[in-house]
């Protein structure tokens, strides 16, 4: 059993350290893009946002996993257990709203090339630093009366931390208004995000059909750096959705059963992460405007595709 263990935990490690190395690798990418750019491209910005807060979710993940499965709660006070939960908790819903930031402002970049259309680009652009903090502002206060109504880590599982959870007071009336406010605003983002991108494909799709009598459509498609970054956004939103509602009903149900089950809480485990390990593998494999320093081990994929 301790061998199993140990087994699991050296593959969770490994997977959080090529999680680690991606979101890296897609930090440098647009913070390089960023400052040396002769024209500045703002959705960069969003992408840096969503990048280190994966690389905080991911060490914060990994860090738990280790307190976990070497069994080293003894050395976590009640402190630090609700400061990491915090940590967690924030971070996730950053890559929400990251996640449905990006999704929106792709979908207003693809759109018609009218005068009232650009007079919304042109805002959207200015609006993009601003949103960004805003993110940041907005999941730190989000989250800050919930690790109040965590129970204390020594009278129930300390495994929980895997996912973000320990116990909740569920009968406490605060705790439900905390968690059915949260749902509420998360759900927002996710309608908002489904939106975005039924635009954008509605969008693709016109210009596809608009193409076909004049190129060959998969050239036209290939040519287009704003397609490939729709395709790239679409691509990010879908993931995002599918496992994340694929996930949900299991830390529902890890977070409030008196029992631990431990497939259930491996599956969860598993599931949170895959998000924010596949993002910057999906995002930098489909930049077409790499500099050739680009350090990445991903730039051999796409180029060995042209």
């Amino acid at each position: 059993m301790s061998s199993q263990k140990d087994s699991l935990a050296i593959f969770y490690l490994t997977m959080f350290f090529f999680g680690v190395l991606g979101n890296m690798s897609l930090l440098y990418l647009h913070i390089h893009k960023f400052i040396t750019a002769h024209r500045k491209k703002l959705i960069s910005l969003i992408i840096i946002n969503m990048a280190f807060a994966h690389v905080l979710m991911i060490l914060f993940r990994a860090f738990s996993t280790i307190i976990t499965n070497w069994e080293w709660t003894s050395f976590i006070d009640e402190t630090m257990g609700k400061i990491l939960l915090y940590v967690m908790r924030v971070t996730r819903g950053l890559s929400l709203c990251s996640t449905c930031l990006l999704s929106v402002v792709q979908a207003i970049t693809i759109s018609p090339s009218t005068l009232k259309w650009a007079q919304v680009k042109t805002r959207t652009q200015k609006c993009i630093p601003s949103c960004c903090i805003l993110n940041w502002i907005f999941n730190l206060l989000l989250d800050i009366d919930a690790p109040m109504n965590y129970s204390s880590p020594r009278n129930r599982s300390n495994e929980r931390w895997r996912i973000g959870h320990i116990s909740f007071h569920l009968q406490a009336m605060s705790i439900i208004k905390i968690l059915t406010y949260e749902s509420i605003v998360h759900a927002l983002f996710v309608g908002l995000m489904v939106a975005s991108s039924g635009y954008m494909v509605f969008i693709l799709h016109r210009h596809i059909k608009r193409v076909q009598h004049i190129h060959n459509i998969n050239s036209s498609l290939r040519a287009s750096p704003e397609t490939r970054a729709t395709k790239a956004v679409l691509m990010l939103v879908v993931t995002f959705l599918c496992f994340n509602s694929v996930s949900s009903p299991f830390v529902m149900y890890i977070a409030s059963a008196t029992e631990i089950r431990h497939w259930a809480l491996d599956f969860t485990v598993a599931l949170s992460m895959f998000y924010p390990i596949i993002s910057p593998i999906v995002l930098i494999t489909t930049d077409t405007q790499k500099p050739r320093s680009f350090p990445s081990l991903l730039c051999l994929k796409n180029s060995s595709q042209e």
